[in-house]
């Protein structure tokens, strides 16, 4: 089943599946997927940018951490997470040797397209959970 974008249909497209290395169910998507579990995917196992840009997600409902996916394959949550950069994507092995906080699941994701800037702000926090002082950036 594929799923048409409500912006401009055909700008973006993404293949998830449910398990690792393009194993398992499939779904295409070119519009935003608020929960991958509506879908019958407790998480991302890998997927495949085919056109556009698009934003992941760590839990649905477009929270957590995020991950900016461009045109490519990711086989499993080390492609997107950054976790294991210097390692060609063992999927699962133990101990990469980093202390980073990593992030093993995509529950969300949408398409990333470009903003009137001329109206855009951005709020950052000192501390993680929108805790600390506060400071906004805008044009």
């Amino acid at each position: 089943m594929t799923h048409r974008c409500r912006r401009s249909s055909g700008l973006w497209k993404i293949v998830v599946w449910d398990e690792a290395f393009f194993q398992g169910k499939k779904h295409e998507f070119t519009a935003d997927c608020c929960s991958t579990p509506e879908y019958g995917f407790s998480t991302v196992g890998s997927c495949k940018i085919e056109s556009g840009a698009w934003a992941g997600f760590e839990h649905s409902g477009f929270q957590g951490q995020q991950f900016v996916l461009e045109r490519g394959e990711y086989p499993c949550w080390e492609a997107w997470s950054g976790s294991n950069e210097k390692k060609m994507y063992p999927c699962g092995e133990a101990g990469s040797g980093s202390n980073a906080y990593h992030v093993e699941r995509m529950c969300s994701f949408r398409p990333i397209a470009c903003a009137d800037h001329g109206h855009s702000r951005l709020m950052v926090f000192e501390q993680e959970n929108f805790q600390g002082r506060r400071g906004e950036l805008s044009d």
